[in-house]
Order: C-alpha cells, then structure tokens, then sequence
C-alpha cells in the first residue's frame, strides 16, 4: 500500500515557497531550487512537484531530464508561471505537466488546483479550456452544440453541475450557483465522470459541447 503523496516545491523564490505553503496548508513542504536538486525519492516516489517556471525562464519540458520525470506515473508535475500564457501552457501540458496556472494563484484556486491533481486528473484553467473549445469547433466545420443525450443517465443536479464545470467554472463557483457546498460539487463531478466513462474537464467539455 502506497504512502501518502509528498509535496516539493521547486523554485528559487522564497517568497513563492511561503505563498504556496500558506495556500496548500503544507508548513513542512520541501523546496527544491531546480531538477537537479530533487533527491531519488521526490523523483521515484508519489510526489506532486509545483514548478516555478523561472527555474529556467521557463523550463523546456522536452529535455531529456524532464521528460524522464514526467514519464514516472507516481509523479505529478504542476508548472506554474508568474506571466502565465496559453502557449505556455500548451507547452507544459503536451510535454506531460498535469496542470498549469499563474503561480500566484489565489489560495482557494491553487488548492482546487491540488485537489484536481490529486484527483488524477488534468487542470488546464478556464482560458485555455475556451480556447481549446474554440479551436475544436474550428476545426470541426461547424459550430458544436450541445447533444441532448450526453447527458442521458445523469440527474437533473449532475446535469447543471456538469454544464457549469465544462465552462471552465470553479468548484467553489459552481457550489455557489448551485447553493451547495464543494464536497457535494466533488461528489457530483465524480459521478459524472464515472457515468460519461471520462476522466477529466477537458474530455467533460467536449462531450457537453458535443464536439466527442
């Protein structure tokens, strides 16, 4: 039976570090300044790695080093960028990221940011979920609309729940349009998933906007 995840933080800036404790709750996190800095341990073992991208302004996520890490499946790595961009980001999640979002996140965004990681799913923030979509839609010829069975076998809560996460709302916005509280938009979420035989809010997305 495996342990618990362990948490490292790599990046130079102290001040970063002590945002990300605060927001994460995690007092004892460890640091790490770079790649070459994580022991065998942090590299081999369940560890999310939240990224600083200013350890290499940013990182090139397809050298050798980091494509190696990214290939272990106990390790989940979060980029993170103080001047945020959907290239970016679309850099750092093909290369095998599990997320990405400005480093100075609010709290509550950068635990629901852990919580999605945690989950084993892929956190790629509201913009670049819009821009995906609207991409798609592109491509596809035609503007995708809803399709009224997608949503067939889901209550009418997990329905609206479902609506508003393909949107790219938060489970903190979605609890508070829905007047509930964020462990029921988790459980409602896990449900949707489990029923749509889908694992993240990319793949809800496209399903809603009936581009899959």
């Amino acid at each position: 039976m495996s342990g618990p995840r362990q948490l490292v933080l790599v990046t130079r800036d102290e001040g970063l570090a002590a945002h990300w404790r605060k927001a994460l709750g995690v007092k004892n996190a460890r640091v790490a300044s770079g790649l070459a800095d994580l022991s065998r341990r942090q590299r081999d073992g369940s560890t999310t790695l939240w990224v600083d991208d200013s350890i290499a302004s940013p990182p090139d996520w397809r050298t050798t080093e980091w494509q190696a890490l990214l290939a272990i499946p106990q390790v989940r790595v979060v980029a993170t960028s103080s001047n945020p961009s959907d290239e970016r980001a679309m850099e750092a999640l093909d290369a095998g990221c599990a997320g990405y979002c400005h480093a100075y996140s609010d709290p509550a965004t950068l635990r629901q940011v852990q919580q999605v990681i945690d989950a084993g799913q892929v956190w790629i923030g509201k913009s670049l979920m819009q821009r995906l979509l609207h991409g798609t839609k592109q491509l596809t010829g035609s503007v995708a609309t809803a399709k009224d069975d997608w949503s067939a076998g889901l209550t009418a809560r997990e329905r609206e729940v479902a609506v508003l996460a393909a949107n790219g709302a938060s489970n903190m916005a979605i609890a508070t349009e829905c007047s509930i509280s964020e462990r029921t938009v988790k459980a409602h979420l896990s449900a949707v998933f489990t029923k749509l035989n889908i694992t993240d809010r990319l793949q809800l997305a496209l399903r809603v906007h009936g581009i899959s």
